[in-house]
């Protein structure tokens, strides 16, 4: 084909996205696996797909103003080939021109589509004179801030509805970031004085992944790592041995409010693939019973994996319908964590894809779905136990509106303690710049009489 293999992986995505309903980071890790291409050009494939989703709008208003008669009447495969080599002409300033184009008609070719590689070819030689008047278009447009922003319009009003103008704005333009990495380490596994708190512990933890990390800074809260994005997870070795775990501070925040003892009995409902589980099961040590609970196989496969690699084989893997009732644990736990499905509206930097996935009908039925599955939460924690119910989304309906719905339910039974909500520039007027960057997320703990 003559093809570079970042660039024919890249292409392979986008066919594939279009094609299935799987999300693109898996569509890619399939990929790559079966090509077995180099640790080089995975970045590059990674850079060029991720980038193209997050400007996946603005890209297909260019490629419909520079095509006769628009987008609609060019070949899928055109347009994807279009939007791989625009997106490198504009964004990534370290490839050349000409070795875009030229990559961009070998894929033409290599696709059977060698009758239309001329249009290509023109479009983008001429795209870079054109680029000016193209970008008054999208200004004067009244779809401005959804094209700029590749987000679909419902999700931009739903933005300036819920915040201010310029929160929404920032939001918008925020998630076309590619976002912070952070790494935190599984104090149990870096054999650290027992006679010390789990906080100086961890804190003596975060210093030995430094000393591993060629770029690497430590948070503030001396609880992680924030990583280099010029750097391969992949290569680094407390990762790949089970002595640290990837976990955004959002997604922490909701184990810091369980607090997992040991000597508990802790449920993890929703839990793959295991992150918060792996939280859980280095506080608690394998002293006492943690379940950790999903209904979806391929992602208790990967929480397995997660699990052995890092030592916590005690942990209890089960799959459940968690919409259906589980009477034989009922009034068991001293503390469940219920991380629902939502719309993940808070990860939209990390689930590229996903955006152009959801309509406005499913904060709805996910809202309806995370209710019952709290209902099914809420009968496994014995008189005097705590639960945790965490989303990674910024909905009202689907946050707060849920738990209200549920404590109106159960009047006298449960007692909200603590609420906290990521990112903080959202909600707070001032925010501290030492805070991490973090994704959006939602939690709050409440208490069984």
């Amino acid at each position: 084909m003559r093809v570079t293999p970042a660039r024919w992986t890249a292409f392979r995505v986008l066919q594939e996205f279009r094609d299935s309903n799987r999300f693109i980071d898996e569509i890619l890790y399939s990929e790559i696996q079966k090509s077995g291409i180099s640790s080089e050009d995975r970045r590059l494939a990674h850079q060029i797909v991720y980038g193209t989703f997050r400007n996946l709008h603005r890209l297909d208003f260019w490629i419909d103003r520079m095509s006769s008669k628009g987008i609609e009447s060019l070949p899928t495969s055109i347009v994807d080939i279009l939007r791989l080599g625009l997106f490198q002409l504009v964004f990534l300033d370290r490839i050349p021109s000409h070795a875009v184009v030229d990559e961009s008609v070998r894929l033409c070719e290599a696709v059977s589509m060698t009758p239309i590689k001329g249009l290509v070819n023109a479009i983008l030689r001429r795209f870079p004179d054109k680029r000016t008047v193209l970008d008054q278009a999208i200004k004067e447009s009244p779809r401005r801030l959804s094209i700029e922003s590749s987000h679909p319009q419902w999700l931009v009003d739903w933005a300036m509805r819920t915040f201010d103008k310029d929160r929404a704005q920032r939001w918008l333009m925020t998630n076309n970031e590619a976002p912070p990495t952070y790494i935190s380490p599984l104090v149990s596994r870096h054999h650290e004085n027992d006679s010390l708190t789990y906080s100086e512990r961890i804190s003596r933890a975060t210093k030995n992944l430094l000393h591993e990390a060629a770029e690497a800074q430590a948070t503030v809260d001396g609880e992680a790592i924030e990583w280099s994005s010029g750097q391969s997870l992949a290569e680094f070795q407390p990762l790949e041995e089970g002595r640290a775990y990837v976990q955004d501070p959002g997604a922490r925040d909701a184990v810091r409010l369980l607090d997992p003892q040991p000597g508990e009995v802790v449920f993890d409902l929703c839990s793959a693939p295991g992150g918060k589980t792996l939280q859980m099961a280095d506080t608690m040590n394998g002293q006492g019973r943690l379940v950790s609970v999903d209904s979806n196989s391929y992602r208790l496969k990967r929480l397995r994996e997660n699990l052995g690699r890092c030592g916590f084989e005690w942990v209890d893997i089960q799959k459940r319908d968690l919409t259906k009732h589980w009477e034989e644990e009922c009034g068991v736990a001293d503390a469940v964590l219920v991380d629902v499905p939502c719309s993940g509206l808070g990860t939209l930097r990390r689930k590229v894809d996903l955006r152009y996935r959801l309509n406005p009908d499913d904060i709805g039925d996910l809202a309806m779905k995370s209710r019952a599955i709290l209902e099914t939460a809420s009968r496994l924690v014995k008189p005097g136990g705590r639960l945790v119910f965490s989303t990674c989304t910024l909905t009202e309906e689907e946050n707060r509106g849920t738990l209200d719905r549920f404590l109106d339910r159960h009047p006298g039974t449960w007692r909200l303690l603590e609420e906290k909500r990521s990112p903080q520039w959202l909600y707070e007027d001032r925010v501290s710049e030492e805070i991490p960057d973090s994704d959006g997320s939602y939690c709050v703990r409440i208490e069984r009489a």
